[in-house]
């Protein structure tokens, strides 16, 4: 029989009888690590006690969610030994403030720490940092420095007061703006013009950034009303502020591309060994980092091209017509054999070979072409500029991508064939680089003084540090537990159905849409049901008829109209695909709670099986061995289970249910799953015993309306 001893917090004094046995010996007001009566602090508690009245100092809010202390020290110890960190912790748990208020305490006790790169993902993330850096000014009266960058085409005058640059792509804006401040349109950008002289910021330019040093942190929209009112090129405002900033908070692509990156670091003269970074909602990361690096051109690109250069009467060599037409050979033979949305793995040469053929030449001189139409299509830009058009290029375009079709020619990437329907219904062919690698961007982490990883579901870390090209002796983990009660969660198991692919059948799309009706009844308020792809979304929408408004995800919705559905009624369904914009991008919450009362998983959300998947099975082999089967295809579905998952519950006062809809779930897939998902999973095979629980769950929930 199992002891029971006394524990004490030795921050607040709270006092617990803990059986022997048990594993989560944490105060559960502030979530310290509790002691044994008559024993020594951990050392972990004694130095969180060391700095805890610089904790206080800048730590904004009066109470601490529970374990939120470890992150902190967690933080403070990567960032001041120079680490590189894997934080877990659940969402809502103040992951943000935590890694601000580390910083700022690493660097009070030695101002040679460095500058935080904060990177986010999405808008809402940044925004998050600017709120929790206002607060940290307004509670601790420092003065700090904090430069927060938006896209440049979003802080351009140009872009927000002239209607010609609506549909501009972010790549032909980047374009335009180069050209425009090298004056290549016979006219320069004026906001660039009066913030430098030369290459210094201009006087106006020190005034304003003394100003903003004065009162900051500001928002962006902030830095570009004051830049706008000055005449002034808020980006560049925004860089020139880089330099003397403490923190700066941007996207991704600020570490990851080596241009952007030289761009906003380089131009501020910091160096990489000066910076600490993290990264927010990192379990997203193997998939961007190999993102940047991959690149599509369509069929439509290379008829607007040939469009231009007939319209501007300019000579491609016959090159854009040789394209097209074996672009639309291959696509008929992928339609054939893959019909739509199948990406079709080919050789390089497939495309370079016929195209040689067609134009008689060799490879050195499409090269050199190639090269000429880049610089023609600079020629189209400034002629549809001149004429008040939108400044794009689509021979300019077509040339970058067929360029790097020719030169990548390592095994870290493929190329592939895909056939799609456009907006309007109309087959289309798109010709693809895809890259396998996420290490040859993400590795440049290694270069950097200090870098956090962090994510509500950074579960199996090994992936990470191995996929992400992370050197392993400079690693330490964390994995704090889900600090919210348990009884205010449900997680169910319907072992009735699946979506393995060798079991897809009408049937099986009929029982799985009965089942959503009966669930969904049940739970009598907002659900979130996400699917494995788009194509079985569909099948089971057709047998499904609900009593509530209904939103389904297309290609094309926006996250401003799954927030206002949600808005508009309290009991309404949304479909959506794992791992698409309205499972990862969108917060479902207002203030800070969740709109939601459910989230249904149909399916354990596997990549697809494509040619693309069988070839980064194979490149993860040669690299990873017999890890690569977890790599490519385990871990990447239990990511996007958990991110679908986790729109559920945003707060500790959130209440709500989830059910996975696959009896998978409960085989091998199961040791997958962290261990209080283990503990917490309820099985069935009856769908009268899910609504049972399900009602069981309902009744014993404190009356808490949802928004």
């Amino acid at each position: 029989m199992s002891r029971e001893l006394r524990y004490i917090c030795p921050r607040c004094g709270a006092s617990y009888t803990i059986k022997e046995y048990e594993e989560d010996h944490f105060c559960k007001k502030c979530g310290s690590f509790l002691r044994r009566e008559n024993m020594n602090v951990p050392m972990v508690i004694e130095k969180v006690m060391e700095k805890s009245e610089l904790v206080r100092k800048f730590f904004p809010y009066r109470e601490f969610r529970p374990y939120q202390l470890q992150a902190i020290d967690f933080a403070f110890n990567i960032i001041t030994k120079g680490k590189i960190g894997l934080l877990s912790s659940p969402c809502g748990t103040g992951k943000s403030i935590s890694v601000l208020t580390a910083f700022f305490i690493a660097k009070e006790l030695d101002d040679s720490v460095g500058k935080l790169l904060a990177l986010t993902r999405t808008k809402n993330q940044l925004e998050i940092y600017c709120r929790e850096l206002k607060k940290i000014k307004e509670h601790s009266d420092i003065n700090f420095v904090a430069s927060i960058f938006k896209s440049k085409k979003e802080m351009c005058p140009h872009f927000r007061e002239n209607p010609k640059f609506k549909d501009v792509s972010y790549r032909d804006f980047l374009q335009y703006c180069k050209d425009l401040k090298d004056g290549s349109f016979g006219e320069t950008c004026e906001y660039y013009d009066e913030t430098y002289r030369g290459w210094k910021p201009s006087w106006r330019a020190y005034n304003l950034i003394k100003k903003i040093k004065k009162i900051g942190p500001l928002l962006p929209d902030e830095v570009y009303k004051l830049s706008r009112d000055e005449g002034l090129c808020p980006y560049e405002v925004t860089k020139i502020l880089a330099r003397y900033a403490d923190v700066i908070i941007g996207n991704y692509n600020y570490i990851l591309m080596e241009p952007v990156r030289k761009s906003i670091l380089g131009r501020a003269g910091i160096k990489l060994k000066d910076v600490n970074c993290v990264f927010d909602e990192a379990h997203s990361l193997p998939y961007y980092a190999a993102g940047i690096l991959s690149d599509e051109l369509s069929s439509t690109s290379i008829r607007r091209a040939i469009r231009e250069v007939e319209q501007f009467s300019l000579d491609d060599y016959g090159v854009l017509e040789a394209l097209l037409n074996v672009l639309i050979k291959l696509g008929k033979q992928t339609f054939e054999i893959f019909g739509c949305d199948a990406e079709h793995v080919i050789d390089g040469n497939e495309v370079v070979s016929p195209l040689l053929r067609r134009i008689g030449t060799n490879v050195e001189r499409l090269i050199e072409i190639v090269s000429e139409l880049s610089e023609l299509g600079e020629i189209v830009r400034y002629k549809r500029a001149e004429a008040g058009k939108n400044p794009v290029s689509y021979l300019s375009r077509c040339a970058s991508f067929l360029l790097n079709w020719i030169t990548s020619t390592s095994a870290s990437y493929v190329r592939y064939i895909k056939v799609e329907f456009d907006k309007n219904k109309r087959r289309r062919v798109k010709m693809g680089i895809r890259c396998l690698d996420p290490a040859l961007a993400a590795k440049v982490i290694n270069k950097l003084r200090s870098t956090i990883l962090m994510s509500g579901t950074l579960w199996h870390m090994n992936y990470y540090m191995d996929v992400l090209g992370i050197e392993r002796s400079r690693c330490e983990t964390i994995e704090l537990p889900n600090p919210f009660p348990k009884e205010n969660r449900l997680i169910l198991v319907d072992k009735a159905v699946t979506t393995k692919f060798e079991k897809r059948s009408e049937i099986q799309w009929k029982l799985i849409a009965s089942h959503l009706e009966k669930i969904i009844e049940q739970v009598d308020g907002r659900v979130a049901v996400y699917f494995p792809s788009y194509e079985i979304m569909q099948k089971v929408a057709a047998y499904t008829k609900f009593n509530s408004p209904l939103l389904i995800e297309e290609r094309n919705t926006k996250i401003t109209d799954v927030f206002n559905f949600l808005k508009s009624s309290e009991k309404c369904v949304i479909f959506g695909v794992a791992r698409g914009k309205i499972s990862e991008g969108v917060d479902m919450s207002i203030g800070g709670k969740s709109m939601l009362s459910a989230v249904i998983i149909v399916g354990l959300p596997y990549p697809k099986k494509t040619e693309i998947q069988e070839a980064l099975l194979k490149y993860f082999k040669e690299k990873f061995g017999n890890k690569a089967l977890e790599y490519a295809n385990d871990i990447p579905c239990l990511n996007a289970l958990a991110q679908s998952a986790g729109r559920l519950l945003r707060s500790p006062e959130d209440k709500g249910i989830i059910v996975i809809m696959d009896r998978r779930t409960v085989g091998k897939f199961k040791f997958k799953l962290p261990k209080e998902w283990r503990k917490e999973l309820k099985a069935h095979i009856k769908i009268e015993k899910i609504l049972d629980k399900i009602e069981n769950f309902n009744n014993n929930q404190l009356k808490n309306p949802k928004i």
